[in-house]
């Protein structure tokens, strides 16, 4: 199955044959609960390479030193729980996958993309809530964040991306379907790492940045959970800026513009064999 995956650090975003699937991307310690709630859809207890813990929404809940890692790299342990977790979540039909993941765009070298394929490619053991699973990651491609959004709705010209996470910020550019290296970067803050929660700032801040590259008429799309929030301040300095709605029949909302822009990645890549 080719699935693609977005393994934010404040959601993961699932993209495959079977549909859209998002969860929270914290990550907890485990320990034994005196009261115990029904377990909610999201609520996972998991066991994988001798480590114990919560993830999603009970580790939101109970978890005393849960979060995610942040930074502008997913070569890391968490990064990798987070899309065995996904992948657990989604192996209803198959537990062999071709995956596309996501870097952002300062760390997206050869270096780096490597070291991602090495450490998720092969037979992994994961149990959630009891049931082990051994999943089998065959093929996997590393796609740039907020660029590989752009495969979600593509179109000719000269196309901005401004996709803004919770620890960084993609900015990308294509012109007719082909990246343009030098006018794409990644800014060091995101959502949940600055101290102000004032967007307008926030917004400024994304533009003191890009217009060292860009012009303000150029056009483009604001992606991610917040683009709705944030796209009146965006366009007070891009007015042709707007929002990316995904083309995809099970869901057109930004959130998961890079986890379709992989699905579609991926389904190129690996084509459309084996998917059912």
């Amino acid at each position: 199955m080719i699935v693609g995956i977005d393994a934010g650090n404040y959601r993961v975003k699932v993209c495959g044959p079977q549909g859209l699937d998002i969860f929270s991307s914290t990550l907890g310690e485990f320990r034994e609960r005196r009261i115990k709630n029904t377990p909610g859809k999201d609520d996972m207890i998991f066991e994988f390479e001798g480590r114990k813990g919560f993830a999603g929404s009970l580790a939101d809940a109970e978890s005393e030193f849960g979060g995610s890692i942040m930074g502008d790299s997913k070569a890391h342990e968490d990064a990798k729980l987070r899309i065995f977790l996904a992948l657990h979540r989604y192996s209803q039909t198959t537990n062999q996958f071709q995956i596309i993941v996501g870097q952002p765009i300062s760390k997206h070298t050869e270096e780096e993309k490597k070291r991602i394929k090495d450490m998720l490619k092969g037979s992994h053991e994961i149990t959630v809530n009891d049931k082990t699973k051994v999943i089998r990651i065959t093929h996997v491609e590393v796609a740039a964040e907020g660029g590989a959004s752009f495969w979600s709705k593509p179109k000719d010209g000269l196309v901005r991306i401004i996709d803004v996470g919770s620890a960084t910020v993609n900015c990308a550019s294509l012109l007719n379907k082909r990246y343009i290296d030098k006018d794409s970067f990644t800014l060091p803050f995101g959502l949940n790492t600055v101290v102000s929660s004032d967007l307008s700032a926030l917004a400024r801040g994304i533009v003191t940045h890009t217009t060292k590259k860009w012009n303000n008429t150029d056009k483009g799309y604001l992606v991610g959970g917040a683009a709705e929030k944030l796209l009146p301040y965006i366009q007070q300095y891009y007015p042709n800026i707007e929002v990316m709605k995904p083309m995809l029949e099970c869901g057109d909302d930004p959130i998961y513009a890079n986890a379709i822009g992989f699905y579609k990645i991926g389904c190129s890549v690996y084509g459309k064999v084996n998917q059912k």
